[in-house]
């Protein structure tokens, strides 16, 4: 059973010295910045929170002693960020936004979903895994920019950091078609995805090439 976690603020006199809690997570409320109600005290990680991960409070950690130190500060709370990894067998990893999410913050005519079963890669196949997973891709149709992915693999852990590189960078998912990518790896489904969208792109772009070459652009 899952119940979740709470941060351990209490009988730490946080509250005492003027720092505030929130009321719903009993997390130490912190700013874009990760400091918190009193200037010179900054939180980073679990305690904060946010989304419980090592990596996560690693990467707040590293930023907070940043802007302690040093002027120009950056902002440690990207949530929608951060990639998941439960380390079940398959393994189970997501990043940024789920199909549903997605359609309510981007409108359902501007989402679309490629997917591929595990069942048809050939890395799953040679290995005779389990062939109940999946990988999902969710970007939005215009600009094929990635807003989320969950992937249930062997390997999704080490998978969703690719889509995690190509959605921070702004990368749209269409170009992964072009970045090589070693077979048969797990990863090369994640090429293999991309093509089937650029071919889509170019399917829907026909007519404007026909319209094009019959003025003779």
């Amino acid at each position: 059973i899952a119940t979740g976690r709470k941060p351990n603020t209490d009988s730490m006199g946080l509250e005492e010295i003027g720092v505030a809690i929130c009321g719903k997570t009993r997390g130490i409320r912190v700013n874009d910045n990760l400091q918190t109600s009193i200037k010179s005290i900054y939180a980073a990680g679990d305690c904060t929170g946010d989304r419980q991960f090592t990596h996560y409070a690693g990467f707040q950690g590293a930023i907070a002693a940043r802007n302690i130190l040093l002027p120009l500060k950056d902002s440690g709370k990207r949530s929608d960020s951060v990639p998941a990894a439960t380390f079940t067998d398959p393994e189970v990893a997501s990043v940024g936004l789920t199909e549903n999410e997605a359609k309510l913050q981007h409108g359902e005519e501007d989402v679309s979903v490629v997917f591929r079963r595990l069942s048809e890669v050939d890395r799953a196949i040679c290995e005779d895994t389990d062939m109940h997973g999946f990988i999902k891709i969710v970007y939005r149709r215009k600009t094929t920019q990635i807003l989320g992915a969950t992937i249930m693999a062997p390997s999704a852990g080490e998978l969703i950091s690719e889509i995690a590189v190509a959605r921070d960078a702004n990368l749209a998912f269409d170009k992964l078609s072009t970045v090589m990518h070693a077979y048969p790896s797990y990863s090369i489904v994640l090429q293999q995805m991309a093509a089937e969208v650029y071919y889509d792109k170019l399917k829907e772009s026909k007519t404007l090439y026909d319209i094009l070459k019959k003025v003779g652009l």
